[in-house]
């Protein structure tokens, strides 16, 4: 891809589509697809103004890949009754019956509300072809939408849902587990939302064994160890998410270091957990850094005066 043209890959107007080329936006929508680029406001933008001009330029595959591309985008606007119009050309074109085809009819009736009717079409796909992971992943968060989070749990980690060639079975996390991280991070929300944090903190453990340097792991341990009263295991992953980043988008973190080493403070005291003296004199200092950094965050802002306030209330 042309230099010039990357930033749109995150963000694109109007004006910047009368300036593109054909072979431009073409490009970009390729780019789309094969890189896991995910905006789809963006696609909307791309297909539609591309398709206005015609199919000049495009074979017929990428024809219909761009039909899918604005059908899924649709759905993520909550466009589902247009969604079916793009549905409905996939379906002449390959057949009611083809595997993508019907996972996009699932992914349809779900935007629709019908929900057992998707769900129905899902199992149907899994049966048909076990190593298509797409439908065991909606399936899953069929489950999940409906309040059953135990088999939103059981169809990713425990149910076997494969069988290789020899008639040995495998759960969908075990052929998996190599390149997981977005099942992980499920897990470990849904392992969350039952109440078991253990099993949370393994599963976001694992999926920061993928992305050591992502702040945003730490965090969420960070969240986690706090929920089960483990202070200072907070305190550290905290602390490391922002050493990882200390911009804007990570205030949660410096908010949360605020809260949990003033709750140390607090229960050292009132007597509750006594610290050192070299101890207490280490929280305060991250008290007054997490303090310093929500300052430098909201510079500028009107928010400022508010935290200011917040902070003359705790001290």
């Amino acid at each position: 891809m042309t230099q010039d043209i990357m930033p749109l890959l995150h963000s694109v107007t109007p004006l910047d589509l009368k300036q593109l080329s054909r072979q431009q936006k073409v490009e970009l929508l390729h780019q789309y697809r094969t890189e896991m680029y995910h905006n789809a406001n963006a696609v909307l933008f791309l297909a539609t103004d591309l398709l206005a001009g015609g199919s000049t330029g495009l074979s017929t595959l990428e024809l219909y890949e761009v039909y899918d591309q604005i059908l899924v985008a649709l759905l993520e606007c909550g466009r589902a009754a247009h969604a079916r119009r793009y549905l409905n050309l996939l379906e002449k074109r390959f057949g009611h019956k083809s595997t993508r085809v019907m996972l996009r009819r699932g992914m349809c009736l779900e935007a629709e509300g019908s929900i057992e009717q998707a769900k129905a079409v899902y199992e149907a796909v899994h049966k048909a072809s076990p190593t298509n992971d797409f439908a065991i992943k909606r399936l899953s968060a069929v489950y999940k939408g409906q309040g059953d989070y135990q088999a939103a749990i059981n169809i990713l980690e425990k149910d076997k849902v494969f069988t290789d060639e020899e008639g040995k079975t495998y759960t969908f996390l075990e052929v998996h587990r190599g390149s997981a991280i977005l099942v992980y991070k499920e897990l470990s929300n849904l392992y969350y939302l039952i109440g078991n944090l253990d099993k949370a903190i393994e599963y976001i453990e694992e999926a920061s064994l993928f992305e050591a340097n992502s702040y945003f792991f730490h965090t969420r341990l960070a969240e986690l160890y706090y929920m089960k009263k483990d202070l200072r295991r907070a305190v550290v992953e905290y602390s490391q998410s922002l050493i990882l980043n200390q911009k804007p988008n990570n205030s949660r973190s410096a908010y949360g270091l605020y809260l949990v080493v003033n709750e140390i403070l607090k229960n050292h005291q009132s007597g509750v957990q006594r610290l050192e003296g070299e101890e207490e004199a280490q929280m305060r200092e991250l008290r007054d850094m997490a303090a310093d950094t929500m300052r430098c965050m909201y510079a500028g802002s009107p928010t400022l005066s508010y935290l200011e306030a917040f902070f003359q209330r705790e001290f």
